[in-house]
């Protein structure tokens, strides 16, 4: 493949913008990828910063969803025993301990998954 400027071989293609770029077109860059200039630098490096953000939040998106699971779990557990002296009703115990169980797994998934880096 040829570089878009120049008839020299190209080393790469712009992360940014696809166009193949020899040794001469590279421009040093914040990040890792090859860019051809400026131009294509700034904004590839806004959306690294911008997926970043978006992963980081996820995570801690996924740190309250587990918290919010225990919390759930524990009420449904604390159901199914009231249940148990109150209304001994085998289908009301049941379900909200399936509840609790459910809730909690969740919660277990959802830390692992907010502890990813």
């Amino acid at each position: 493949m040829k570089c878009a400027k120049h008839s020299s071989e190209a080393l790469g293609v712009c992360a940014y913008c696809g166009r193949a770029v020899c040794a001469e077109c590279v421009k040093d860059s914040e990040g890792t990828r090859l860019v051809c200039s400026p131009t294509c630098a700034e904004p590839l490096l806004r959306n690294e910063k911008a997926l970043n953000l978006i992963l980081q939040k996820s995570l801690q998106t996924a740190k309250a969803s587990a918290v919010y699971c225990y919390l759930c779990s524990a009420l449904s557990f604390g159901a199914g025993v009231a249940a148990w002296y109150t209304a001994p009703v085998p289908f009301l115990i049941w379900f909200t301990v399936g509840c609790g169980i459910v809730l909690l797994l969740a919660g277990i998934w959802y830390s692992r998954v907010g502890r990813r880096q």
